[in-house]
């Protein structure tokens, strides 16, 4: 199949001012668009098929493929056959054989376009499909759009991360810079590829009041928060490129305490109660440093301890809103774990403990943390969710780390455990941050950041391989990655509007 143009002499040659991408965008919209995506020209193309390369290529390229066979129902088609008959113009058969008998060729329904093309496009993709008309502009724009879109990235396994290199100057003159960037770096795990993948800038931002050089990513659902060495949080959704600096909360007295690189995290995550995603943040009114205390073999802390959420989405912008205050002291250098029903916060005075942060309820209990060595806890221990579960890595040495899982459900958690790894290679003396990242599509590999550098830890047997170096891939020289890495997910989910 091919497709014919005639040019006028006043239209210049539409490769010298079309890339691949408008191309393909005109073939489907049935028009021409100018060179800066938003100008359509008068010219109308006739009605007609894609051509096969440019289908496979740009289109089937993002359909999800199906485990089980094309479904076949008597003498008719489904509803996938006749969606890719009317983008072949021909009639494909149950095992996908071409029927000799030829479909006319026809533009594509724009509510099939949208609803089994664009939704399976990357966010990059639509923004650029959203200058072709007014149909398809309102149509990705849409609320059932964007939540199903959101739920088909939901469905998919992370095939990369996403990476903030930051470089950590402990000068008190350098704490800040106005620049911030978020790199995608894909995980071409085996036996997909045996060589890296090159990273991909996907967002930059400058802020001119300046952003800590420490700063501590939590995300969910493509939304990524951005906690600092002071009381400012940002939001961002690097595939949309919208950065929000939230309203500043309550002051955190542990900021005046604590050393200039701690930037205590906060949690972001979907109020499937309220349909809005919420950012948590606690902070201390008054803060003391933890002792041990001698009476009772406990450690101990003089403190007074706050909690709010702030709910993304809001007309007027929003403000944070007081919770109930957590029962125990929080740790600030330990990330909290973020999942759909809830958030869990590392608490360690009196005892070793994780305060779960309930989203229906907005109430707080105390739930068990995993059944190490003698209840030891270690500054190094690490906490995600991976793959809908509950991640907590125990750091039992100096080189060994014990990997927990645990179902997130309303009960008590019951976590088993499910490898200890020893780190190949480790130097004496020296501690390592153990950063799970994400779970991969054969649900067995654990990819976890070690410094600068990914690995893919087998959960079965514990053994690890370095995947990418992140260091090298950036080139953007020695920086700590650990805890500036978290899943890309790709969406198009707003900050500032409920758009879903």
């Amino acid at each position: 199949m091919s497709v014919r143009r005639k040019h006028r002499s006043s239209d210049p040659p539409c490769h010298n001012t079309l890339d691949q991408d408008h191309l393909f965008i005109s073939h489907l919209s049935g028009i021409m668009l100018g060179p800066n995506n938003n100008q359509k020209r008068p010219r109308i193309l006739a009605a007609t098929t894609i051509p096969d390369d440019l289908l496979i290529a740009e289109v089937l390229i993002h359909l999800p493929a199906k485990q089980d066979k094309w479904k076949h129902r008597g003498s008719s088609l489904d509803h996938d056959h006749l969606f890719i008959s009317h983008l072949c113009g021909i009639m494909v058969g149950p095992n996908n054989q071409k029927r000799p008998r030829i479909l006319a060729p026809t533009t594509i329904p724009d509510d099939l376009l949208i609803a089994e093309v664009l939704i399976h496009l990357p966010a990059k993709s639509l923004a650029r499909c959203r200058c072709v008309c007014r149909s398809w502009r309102a149509g990705i724009a849409a609320a059932a759009f964007v939540r199903r879109h959101r739920d088909l990235s939901r469905a998919r396994p992370p095939s990369s991360v996403l990476a903030i290199p930051r470089r950590n100057i402990n000068d008190p003159n350098h704490a800040t810079t106005t620049e911030i960037a978020f790199h995608r770096v894909p995980l071409l795990l085996p036996p997909h590829a045996a060589t890296e993948a090159a990273p991909e800038l996907v967002f930059e931002m400058t802020w001119p009041e300046g952003i800590t050089r420490a700063v501590h990513p939590t995300h969910c659902d493509g939304l990524v928060a951005v906690s600092t060495t002071t009381d400012r949080v940002f939001v961002c959704n690097p595939a949309t490129g919208e950065f929000v600096a939230l309203p500043l909360g309550t002051h955190n007295a542990e900021l005046d305490h604590c050393d200039s690189q701690l930037a205590p995290p906060v949690a972001i995550g979907f109020d499937q109660w309220r349909n809005r995603y919420v950012v948590a943040r606690y902070f201390y009114r008054t803060y003391g440093d933890s002792f041990f205390d001698d009476d009772t073999g406990e450690w101990a802390q003089e403190y007074d301890i706050g909690h709010e959420v702030f709910t993304l989405g809001v007309a007027g912008g929003g403000s944070w809103e007081l919770t109930d205050d957590p029962p125990h002291a929080i740790i600030g250098a330990q990330r909290p774990i973020c999942t759909r029903r809830a958030f869990y916060w590392h608490s360690h005075v009196p005892t070793p403990r994780l305060v779960r942060f309930g989203l229906r309820d907005r109430a707080f209990e105390v739930v068990a943390r995993p059944p190490t060595t003698g209840g030891e806890w270690n500054p190094l221990d690490d906490m995600a969710e991976l793959d809908g579960k509950l991640c907590y890595v125990h750091a039992a040495a100096e080189a060994e780390f014990h990997v927990w899982m645990a179902d997130d459900g309303p009960d008590d958690l019951r976590w088993s455990l499910r490898c200890r790894v020893h780190l190949p290679d480790a130097v004496p003396m020296l501690n390592y941050d153990f950063l799970p990242v994400l779970v991969a599509d054969d649900g067995d590999t654990l990819v976890t950041c070690i410094g600068n550098t990914l690995y893919r830890c087998s959960l079965q047997s514990g053994t690890m391989e370095q995947v990418v170096d992140m260091e090298r891939q950036l080139q953007c020289g020695p920086w700590s990655s650990t805890d500036y890495v978290v899943p890309y997910f790709d969406s198009l989910l707003s900050i500032t509007a409920c758009n879903y």
